[in-house]
């Protein structure tokens, strides 16, 4: 997969964190983010559903990720407190492209456990 994202200057964890889970969910290496969620993460995919627990939060993935993601490109990642947001782009191999924006609650402003994503997503023509 390619990666787009322009370079910054590193400070910040909880960006840094976001950017690896993205471009870990985005390539299919799925268990390598597990291990940052919250046993009872909730995934709210606005406009369709919401998953709650990392069984149900990993069959999801599984799901979604038929057509391989090919290229990502991260727009920008933001972090204050115990929240951080990214927004980017996937393109697909089947050639569809897909904007997204996640914005993250995490268990507490020093901790690295994901208790809540809430998803963003529309094709881009």
């Amino acid at each position: 997969m390619k990666l787009n994202i322009k370079p910054d200057c590193g400070n910040a964890p909880k960006r840094e964190l976001v950017k690896y889970l993205t471009c870990y969910f985005a390539s299919n290496e799925i268990e390598k983010g597990m291990g940052f969620l919250d046993t009872d993460i909730r995934w709210e995919l606005v406009g369709s559903k919401t998953i709650r627990g990392k069984d149900q939060f990993r069959l999801e993935l599984h799901k979604r990720r038929q057509n391989s993601v090919v290229e990502l490109t991260i727009h920008s990642i933001l972090s204050h407190g115990k929240e951080a947001a990214i927004n980017g782009e996937m393109l697909f191999e089947d050639g569809s492209v897909i904007g997204f924006s996640d914005f993250y609650e995490f268990s507490s402003a020093k901790g690295n456990r994901v208790k809540t994503i809430v998803s963003y997503m529309c094709e881009v023509k």
